[in-house]
């Protein structure tokens, strides 16, 4: 109502509301016995009309009706009322999901799914660290699911410790595998070097999409004290050798992730990272198996007679660079060979590289 008055009132008869959404032009209705019931208002006016209308019968859903957002939402969280959706995301209490497009005629399916399967992998990843047992009464719960600005669809998931904390993981999904991603885990790589709560931004990607999520993930989970005391039984050898694997992991992970959600900004941000953390230790193979995947080097096992010899990593080379628009060169020169230039021991390499790109 406007101004605490009441403009208007519907009932549904014989169950319950137990999810609710709007737009600017759209309201859904999510009930107890499974249906989805969709309300229009005026074209003009919007809900300023103070009036709403059924625009279609309910659909039957099957299952009791537990989540509706509409989307994309630049900030990750609930659309203003100002603001037109191009998609609205329905979650049933059976698990599954489904995402319609807004269209003029009315909503169409765009695709559909399940987040079970990212919350039995909680369960899996997290029971045994966290207090965890496998008849545990303890489950998953959705936190939140949305569709970001650059359409993905976006799934957190929070997990009660046995210390009245909580574990919480970021999901996209992805529709050519029809399978979850795991983005963010905010129990996940604590003994890297890079690890912080808000890591991305800390390097200044505060405006990415996957510093936007790990803000999300990492500010609402707790720390995993036990990985840190497993770390202080390690012997001062294990330990440096740990740490140097799993940072190594870390910036390989967040590069993937970066590619995954179209983020090239923050590509760059982490393969500056990971390029840092290779020259301080003097790993001069992985740098130069680094530059090489970048520029597409063939290897040496590829098969030349039939003439078709492919680049070492396709995921650098055919998605990380041209779907983000990045020139390896320029990454090359802008974000390695000065991290290189660190470290003495490199400097051989150093020059080698910078000779290779000029005739590449």
């Amino acid at each position: 109502g406007s101004g605490g008055k009441r403009e208007w009132k519907d009932i549904i008869t014989k169950t319950t509301c137990t999810a609710l959404a709007a737009d600017d032009h759209l309201m859904a209705v999510g009930t107890a016995d499974g249906c989805l019931h969709l309300f229009g208002t005026s074209p003009t006016l919007g809900w300023d009309s103070g009036k709403a209308f059924r625009a279609f019968p309910p659909f039957v859903l099957g299952s009791p009706v537990v989540e509706i957002n509409f989307g994309p939402s630049g900030c990750f969280s609930a659309p203003p009322s100002s603001s037109k959706s191009n998609f609205m995301v329905v979650v049933t209490s059976d698990g599954g999901f489904r995402v319609y497009e807004i269209l003029s005629t009315g909503p169409k399916l765009a695709y559909k799914g399940s987040i079970l399967p990212p919350m039995q992998h909680m369960c899996l990843s997290c029971g045994n660290c966290i207090g965890h047992h496998s008849n545990s009464h303890q489950q998953p719960r959705l936190a939140r699911i949305m569709i970001t600005e650059s359409n993905h669809l976006m799934l957190i998931l929070a997990l009660p410790t046995a210390s009245s904390g909580r574990v919480l993981q970021g999901f996209v999904y992805n529709r050519d595998m029809e399978s979850w991603m795991r983005i963010s885990d905010s129990s996940a790589f604590l003994l890297s070097e890079y690890y912080t709560s808000l890591p991305t931004s800390k390097y200044g990607g505060q405006n990415g999409a996957l510093s936007k999520l790990d803000k999300l993930v990492y500010s609402g989970g707790s720390a995993m004290i036990s990985a840190k005391h497993m770390f202080l039984k390690l012997s001062d050898n294990e330990k440096s050798t740990s740490r140097q694997i799993v940072t190594r992991s870390h910036c390989e992970d967040r590069l993937a992730c970066s590619v995954a959600l179209g983020s090239a900004a923050e590509f760059e941000i982490w393969i500056s990272l990971y390029a840092r953390h290779l020259a301080f230790i003097g790993d001069a193979d992985t740098l130069r198996f680094l530059v090489d995947i970048l520029l597409g080097v063939p290897t040496s096992n590829s098969n030349s007679a039939g003439g078709n010899e492919e680049p070492s990593c396709w995921w650098f080379v055919s998605i990380g660079v041209q779907c983000l628009g990045l020139d390896s060169k320029r990454i090359i020169r802008k974000s390695i060979l000065p991290e290189m230039s660190k470290n003495r021991a490199l400097q051989r390499l150093s020059n080698e590289l910078a000779m290779e790109l000029d005739l590449v």
